[in-house]
């Protein structure tokens, strides 16, 4: 016994304290020890200290950063939580051509995030939004990264389509997303596969609706395939160039119904000039998009065309419907919209002045929703703003828009056409 216990306290000297447990543990196994001799050996360890060195060795140490959020890791990074959101503020003025649209305030985001590392492999994202009378879920999705660069994804997320509807909310140029942004997917339940390289992206999914679509019906719900490429031929920190495209094919619910609508780039009034009403016999739905942006330095422009191809059955006529954005960016203060390559889409911006960056912009988008029997209107919007980052994370927005409505511009009847007002409207936002 004691010659054992010298041999095996030696071991500790060249061995880590939890492989010499493991090794105490094979031993009984094996029956070169007995339960009696490995009891004996464990309490003379432990009453040594050695015990409790082991499993402080064993042990991951774990980080914690507040930078902008808080996140807790292992060292290893293979285990990681994330809790972070965003709160956007807005008041929007109306200047009323022929409708009544209604000055206010709301509470546009209200959203609170998780996100995190399981097991390397794994990674997950929540995020929840309590504007509005109900909690809403936005991103909720499972990702495995083992074939990286490879990844596949699995929940509530963005369909991969369009450069403004994936560049998230807190890090968008304007307000809101232009007029095209009516044609484009959003977040609906589904399996996507996706790939990067240097300079470009590929992603592609089978979608179903959105968690909360139907949920009193019992039929078959509606789905769609997605697919979306980019390439950065030129990708510097300050400098850059993107080009996109997105196809999306799309079959409704079994009422084969759908109906195509959108707000004036306005949140708070709820009047939608531009809307089809209901378009009945619908076989399929084909969306195509083509997008571009151009960094350089201080300076930006950005770009978007989407059309949406609608197949009718019954005897009826084909629709088409399209529409377009294009917008300039000046950082008055010298900063450079932030592009990520590896994404295919835009991120946050960091000011560089004391004071904080100074952002103007200028946009102009259309959107035509008439075709054939269906007058849903056509609209052109201007829109001016004006940005400043008082930090990374804090921002304050206003929004100029002048807004040209056509006759059929009429809410599919609710309001007079021909409505062209003008909108000023402010946000104060922060996300950590």
């Amino acid at each position: 016994m004691m010659i054992s216990t010298v041999v095996l306290f030696a071991a500790t000297a060249t061995a880590g304290e939890a492989e010499f447990y493991r090794l105490l543990e094979m031993l009984l196994q094996n029956g070169t020890l007995t339960q009696q001799q490995y009891d004996s050996l464990r309490g003379a360890l432990d009453d040594d200290g050695v015990a409790s060195e082991a499993l402080e060795a064993e042990a991951p140490r774990v980080a914690v950063d507040t930078a902008g959020g808080l996140e807790v890791s292992t060292d290893d990074g293979a285990f990681s939580f994330g809790l972070g959101g965003r709160l956007m503020i807005d008041s929007a003025f109306y200047r009323e051509d022929t409708n009544d649209l209604g000055d206010g305030t709301e509470l546009r985001r209200t959203r609170l995030e998780a996100e995190g590392m399981l097991f390397s492999d794994y990674a997950y994202e929540l995020g929840v939004d309590f504007a509005g009378s109900d909690a809403d879920v936005k991103d909720a999705f499972i990702e495995y990264l083992g074939l990286w660069p490879a990844t596949i994804r699995v929940g509530q997320f963005k369909e991969p389509f369009s450069l403004e509807e994936l560049t998230s909310s807190k890090y968008m140029t304007f307000m809101e997303r232009a007029l095209p942004n009516a044609l484009a997917p959003g977040r609906h339940i589904g399996i996507g596969l996706g790939s990067r390289g240097s300079g470009w992206t590929a992603a592609g999914g089978v979608f179903g609706e959105s968690f909360d679509d139907d949920v009193s019906d019992e039929g078959d719900e509606g789905w769609g395939i997605t697919g979306r490429v980019t390439y950065a031929p030129w990708r510097e920190d300050r400098r850059a160039l993107h080009f996109g495209a997105a196809l999306s094919h799309r079959v409704p619910d079994e009422t084969k119904e759908i109906e195509l609508d959108t707000r004036p780039e306005s949140h708070i009034t709820d009047v939608r000039y531009l809307n089809t009403g209901r378009i009945t016999d619908v076989s399929h739905l084909d969306l195509a998009g083509l997008e571009a942006a151009w960094v350089e330095g201080p300076f930006s422009l950005q770009g978007e065309y989407v059309a949406a191809a609608v197949d009718r059955g019954a005897g009826q006529s084909n629709l088409a419907f399209d529409g377009w954005y294009l917008y300039g960016s000046w950082l008055l203060t010298g900063e450079s919209r932030n592009y990520k390559p590896k994404a295919g889409k835009f991120g946050r911006i960091r000011p560089i002045a004391p004071g904080g960056a100074w952002e103007l912009a200028l946009r102009y988008s259309s959107l035509d929703l008439n075709d054939d029997d269906v007058a849903g209107g056509r609209a052109g919007q201007m829109t001016v703003g004006l940005n400043w980052y008082l930090n990374a994370h804090t921002r304050l927005m206003a929004n100029y828009i002048r807004v040209d409505n056509d006759a059929n511009a009429d809410d599919d009847g609710d309001v007079a056409g021909d409505d062209d007002p003008r909108i000023i409207q402010l946000r104060a936002q922060i996300d950590f």
